[in-house]
């Protein structure tokens, strides 16, 4: 790779659920494969985690949570949404310039508000360009030192922990929706939509993540919707599995939705909302199907019941539609151009 740049830094480590913790998991892949060298700095002992013998099997060096002594001038380090990173800037920029934040969502934090009017923050790394054009002119008001860049990146999902599947149960037509407990990540008319469509088969539903905030929010799921608080109860495989269709109306504006990147590695057609990123990773009517109310929701989640043939079509060009966007070489190309941006940071 011609770069001066040969290992990084993460503040943070991967996990196999959540937005923020499986983007890193991927993109630790492509790393490796650039054959960059990578350090992970948690912010907890992790050696009970979930991916921990991963990373040592991919070559991965582990520090102490928050040994920030370990960096050493020109070391970039990067973080994936990490309040942690954010109120530990003071500190790591004793030991090195080069600090990149990565906001997951479509909205800014404050203390990263904050990073910018201070110069805390080197570089500002985007899977989505529509939300960097929204959010860089509010940063640039704060802080208008052109050394700051503001660059987008095309993130690699690694689709292979995410088979396709062609054959599901056959007595019932699974549904499902994937998530956060957070209130915000459903809408308050989320039961009324499953209850309102129809199926020539009896429904069968999965909520994987869901606990008391998500009950406040939109009540107690009927008889046929399963739940399950986490991936612990239910691995995602297996709820994909489980589901024809994803139906997954929110109140949130989605920034690059890593479940998107499942549900078409997987098979399972989405029916999400006409908004954020999944107006760039969803084809309406080609590779899942975009909603702008409720009658919508309703209406495609009852066709794909009763168009099977149509389903089938639309999950083989929605497997095709993310390896396009998360395949492994446009990610690698994507990569190599950041890490030469970085090389021009200052020390």
């Amino acid at each position: 790779m011609n770069t001066d740049i040969q290992r990084i830094f993460v503040h943070g480590f991967p996990s196999l659920y959540g937005g923020a913790g499986t983007e890193l998991h991927h993109q630790i892949i492509v790393w490796r494969k650039l054959g960059l060298q990578v350090h992970l700095i948690p912010s907890w002992e992790c050696i009970r985690e979930p991916l921990y013998e991963e990373m040592v099997r991919l070559g991965v060096i582990m520090h102490a949570p928050c040994d920030w002594e370990c960096l050493r001038p020109g070391d970039p380090i990067l973080s994936f949404c990490n309040a942690d990173f954010l109120r530990a800037l003071p500190e790591i920029r004793k030991h090195t310039r080069r600090t990149i934040f990565v906001n997951c969502m479509t909205w800014l934090f404050n203390k990263e508000k904050e990073a910018m009017q201070k110069g805390q923050i080197a570089m500002f790394l985007y899977q989505n360009e529509a939300v960097r054009q929204s959010v860089m002119p509010t940063l640039r008001k704060l802080n208008d030192d052109a050394q700051v860049q503001f660059l987008t990146f095309k993130p690699y999902f690694h689709a292979e922990a995410f088979p396709f599947i062609t054959e599901r149960a056959a007595d019932f037509f699974g549904c499902g929706r994937i998530s956060r407990q957070d209130a915000d990540k459903f809408a308050a008319n989320t039961l009324r939509i499953y209850d309102s469509f129809v199926a020539p088969l009896p429904k069968h539903g999965l909520f994987l993540g869901f606990d008391q905030r998500s009950e406040k929010k939109i009540g107690r799921p009927f008889d046929w919707i399963q739940i399950a608080h986490n991936q612990l109860e239910v691995s995602q495989q297996a709820f994909y599995k489980h589901c024809r269709i994803i139906l997954q109306p929110t109140d949130t504006t989605e920034n690059w939705p890593r479940i998107g990147f499942e549900a078409m590695a997987s098979g399972s057609v989405l029916i999400v909302d006409n908004r954020g990123g999944w107006q760039q990773m969803v084809q309406h009517g080609k590779t899942g199907w975009l909603c702008n109310n409720e009658r919508d929701f309703i209406y495609y989640a009852s066709k794909m019941a009763y168009e099977p043939n149509l389903r089938d079509d639309m999950a083989e060009a929605a497997r095709l539609r993310g390896l396009e966007l998360g395949g492994l070489e446009i990610s690698m190309e994507s990569w190599k151009e950041i890490l030469e941006k970085v090389a021009l940071l200052p020390e």
